[in-house]
């Protein structure tokens, strides 16, 4: 078992119309979480992330890198999809560091 030390991912919160948040992780497809605020969605996205890692592990497959095509592309998406509803232009990215010591 490896360990993995200063892994960092991007993650995209979008606001809900209702309140809250969305929020996910464009290098890991799937990852998506929500909360109430921006620091519950962030919160809420780390376990996710934590538990996709778990799940590649256990399946013996690669953790996928992100690279800043993948970002870019899922912000045009976003931002695309959210005028197509008519929906503000609005999202924020932050960047995610992973605790040290993440075995995988």
């Amino acid at each position: 078992m490896s360990k993995l030390t200063g892994i960092k991912y991007t993650v995209i919160l979008e606001p809900e119309m209702d309140g809250g948040y969305s929020i996910h992780c464009p290098a890991l497809p799937g990852c998506h979480s929500q909360g109430n605020t921006i620091a519950e969605s962030i919160t809420n996205i780390k376990e996710a992330i934590l538990l996709i890692m778990d799940t590649h592990r256990d399946r013996r497959k690669h953790i996928p890198a992100e690279t800043p095509e993948i970002v870019t592309e899922e912000i045009r998406q976003i931002l695309k999809a959210r005028a197509e509803d008519g929906l503000p232009l609005v999202i924020e990215t932050h960047e995610i560091e992973l605790p040290t010591g993440v075995p995988v």
